[in-house]
């Protein structure tokens, strides 16, 4: 667990996942079948990488990089969809802990699972597949302790 909410869960911080631009361009993607140009993920990406103060966003400096960004996240959709499930991040590398570089996911008051913003593709694969995920926990609201073992694995 990275951290522990004692007061006041910050709701205002939330916001709906049609807000989310990785989130929408990933469905209209591969789901709507938009190439990643129509969706609007090159353009987002490119967006991103020159107001960056490095010129780098998601190890991308290029479009040709954010072009072979793309065609591996298709690679990727297209395994885990035909696994029809995640595999753990320590199943890709042996040395990765605790879901590191995935889905990173709070749970705010009551157990309520809350998408972080951070590991958004595969966060949208994982619920266009509709079934469990791993993922990273972030931050826990101290109503959400008791269902904590209700996330995890084999529960």
């Amino acid at each position: 667990m990275s951290g522990r909410v004692v007061s006041d869960w910050p709701v205002s911080l939330e916001q709906p996942f049609e807000n989310h631009p990785k989130l929408t361009y990933c469905w209209e993607h591969w789901r709507d079948g938009k190439d990643w140009y129509e969706s609007g993920a090159i353009d987002f990406m490119l967006q991103r990488i020159a107001v960056s103060p490095t010129g780098v966003t998601d190890k991308c400096r290029t479009p040709e990089d954010v072009e072979h960004r793309f065609e591996t996240l298709d690679r990727i959709w297209d395994q885990v969809r035909g696994r029809g499930h995640f595999p753990t991040r320590q199943t890709l590398d042996g040395s990765n802990y605790r879901e590191v570089g995935g889905i990173l996911m709070h749970l705010g008051p009551g157990g309520e699972p809350i998408f972080s913003g951070a590991g958004c593709h595969r966060f949208a694969m994982a619920m266009m597949l509709d079934t469990p995920f791993p993922a990273q926990l972030g931050c826990v609201h101290m109503s959400a302790l008791e269902h904590l073992p209700n996330f995890r694995l084999g529960e």
